[in-house]
């Protein structure tokens, strides 16, 4: 697929002003933004990037937001043409500019959050200021204190951040796989340490342990988004032993090793412990719940 640049019929121009357009299509519908990106076959956090002129809207894209906000595909592209009308209710125009200012105030919550999570996990939780933050979303510090207001805050909702995208890469992977072992396979694929952002979001996993420790206000946070993690493989293990595998076998138990095991190795892998690396991890992990349950 092509991307969409925004300007003339042929897509050349400036990217903020097709992004405008957009926004307002999305504003101007009787559903909510997340609604809106579930029927134009978007990840809501991919629509609200692109809203906010940060990620470039594809051919299909434009289309379906031009199919489910009752515009033609010429206005986006070019300004020309029916404008959206607010639908659902009366003083249209009212109604739109609260809406408006309520997803202006998510799209820069949001904007905050992916920036102060990317500072946390290249920097250290330590290291990042208020004012780096403020820089990086080209905002003010108290605008940021308003969405987080403690560095506390930040570092639980960076720990958030990070498991929702986890989450969201796990549950596109188990879409295609076609059985229960393959999606144990694609688990321990998702957990690997690869590219820079699995790293980012390693390093904010392993700095909430961290602070966890000293400070106990932090652990329930961190309890939640394990408890949820471990839940998956627990799942997965029973399925596969109502499938005839790993009989007899304490699925809690089971579960319990193998999270203890990738932590560990993950650990190893960004800190360059001996000749640990993504691929010797996962190795390790293939085997991890053998003799009951074969993944090579």
């Amino acid at each position: 697929m092509t991307s969409i640049q925004g300007g003339g019929e042929d897509g050349a121009g400036d990217t903020a002003t097709l992004a405008d357009r957009a926004r307002l299509v999305v504003l101007s519908a009787p559903i909510s933004q997340r609604e809106f990106a579930d029927r134009v076959g978007m990840d809501p956090t991919a629509l609200s990037k692109a809203l906010r002129g940060n990620r470039r809207l594809r051919d299909h894209e434009v289309a379906a937001i031009a199919q489910v906000g009752r515009v033609s595909q010429r206005y986006l592209r070019t300004g020309e043409g029916k404008a959206p009308v607010a639908r659902g209710g009366t003083g249209g125009g009212q109604a739109v500019r609260r809406r408006a200012d309520a997803v202006d105030a998510d799209l820069r919550r949001a904007q905050i959050l992916e920036a102060t999570a990317r500072l946390i996990a290249r920097r250290g939780f330590h290291k990042v200021r208020v004012s780096d933050i403020a820089r990086a979303c080209g905002t003010s510090t108290g605008t940021v204190h308003y969405h987080f207001p403690t560095k506390d805050d930040a570092l639980r909702s960076a720990l958030v951040f990070y498991a929702e995208r986890f989450h969201t890469r796990l549950e596109e992977e188990f879409k295609t796989a076609d059985s229960t072992v393959e999606k144990l396979r694609r688990l321990i694929e998702v957990q690997l340490p690869t590219t820079e952002e699995d790293a980012d979001e390693w390093s904010v996993w392993v700095q909430s342990w961290n602070e966890a420790v000293l400070d106990p206000t932090l652990r329930e946070g961190q309890r939640s988004v394990y408890a949820r993690w471990r839940q998956i493989v627990v799942d997965l293990l029973r399925t596969c032993q109502r499938e005839g595998m790993a009989e007899g076998a304490d699925a809690e138990a089971m579960a319990g090793r193998f999270t203890s095991m990738v932590d560990g190795l993950a650990i190893q892998v960004l800190a360059g412990t001996g000749d640990m690396d993504a691929a010797r991890m996962r190795e390790l992990l293939l085997d991890a719940f053998e003799p009951y349950i074969t993944l090579r």
